[in-house]
């Protein structure tokens, strides 16, 4: 048996400042599990490397020429892991406490949980209520477009994405959770394989999970682990590339489980929604909400995405 319990893999993209508090909270907080740190570098122009060279000579460093994406850049950490556990982990976190231990001493007691998630918590303490919830489907994208997610977010039914009648105060299975800190048993990724790499980045978590499941993996939140989450801290002078990014990948979801109907209906209802948010953007005079749903529009009607 390795003797390593746990390969900690963090994608790194122009985001020096917020890794090196990730890597101490990593080493100051990790006291009883054997551990190796692999942080896989997308061609970063803000000196990440120097930076780890000097400050983290244990971490594993992989360089790459160009930005290859999440998926691509995590599956790259995973092929060299010794870990028989695996976390994905952003660099834009910090993880709070004993986390960390807790989530691996969850998965070991537990043989039918194959992934394991935790509280994420953005700046100022609140909830991230988009590191879980159920897999989007046709229809709650389309509860989401049409706001009804957004006017009755506490209801069962229309809240159904992101589940945030779930104060996430109580641990549970659940569908899916957040790739910003996920710990994988290894004997899924035998079993299913690795992430996706048609998907660039976003969506790529959801994915893993719902193929988890569809081998019987049981899927679980724990409550009492909790990390903090700079959340896009890497794409924040990138915002037009973000979204576009994002909506490409839930249209490639879309074709993957729902083949061309998925596709369609991914496309009348974002059309749908970013009318509706454009117009009402432009009411309440909010520029760059509506400058990003006129985007979303441009690249629909011109099959962009």
């Amino acid at each position: 048996m390795d003797s390593t319990d746990l390969s900690i893999i963090i994608v790194n993209y122009n985001a020096k400042r917020f890794l090196t508090d990730c890597l101490l909270s990593i080493y100051n907080t990790v006291k009883h599990v054997t551990y190796e740190i692999i942080v896989i570098d997308n061609n970063s122009n803000d000196s990440s490397i120097d930076s780890i060279k000097k400050r983290f000579p244990k971490v594993k460093l992989i360089i790459n020429k160009d930005n290859l994406g999440y998926a691509r850049a995590n599956n790259q950490g995973i092929k060299i892991a010794r870990g028989n556990l695996i976390l994905l982990l952003n660099p834009d976190t910090v993880v709070l406490n004993e986390s960390i231990q807790k989530m691996v001493t969850y998965a070991r007691k537990n043989k039918d949980v194959g992934i394991i998630g935790c509280r994420v918590v953005n700046p100022g303490n609140k909830l991230q209520w988009d590191s879980c919830g159920s897999f989007l489907t046709p229809l709650s994208f389309l509860l989401k477009e049409s706001g009804f997610e957004k006017v009755f977010p506490n209801n069962h039914f229309f809240g159904r994405r992101l589940m945030r009648y779930w104060h996430r105060n109580s641990s549970r299975a659940i569908d899916w959770v957040s790739g910003v800190c996920m710990l994988i048993k290894k004997e899924v990724i035998k079993d299913i394989g690795m992430l996706d790499e048609r998907y660039f980045a976003y969506m790529e978590d959801m994915d893993f999970c719902r193929q988890a499941r569809q081998k019987k993996w049981q899927i679980y939140f724990l409550s009492n682990a909790e990390i903090f989450h700079n959340s896009s801290a890497s794409w924040k002078q990138r915002s037009g590339e973000h979204l576009l990014t994002s909506l490409t990948s839930e249209k490639k979801y879309f074709n993957k489980y729902y083949q061309q109907l998925g596709v369609v209906l991914f496309k009348i209802f974002h059309l749908y929604g970013s009318y509706l948010k454009l117009f009402i953007n432009i009411f309440i005079n909010n520029r760059i909400k509506a400058k990003n749903h006129f985007r979303i529009l441009q690249w629909l009607l011109t099959n962009e995405i």
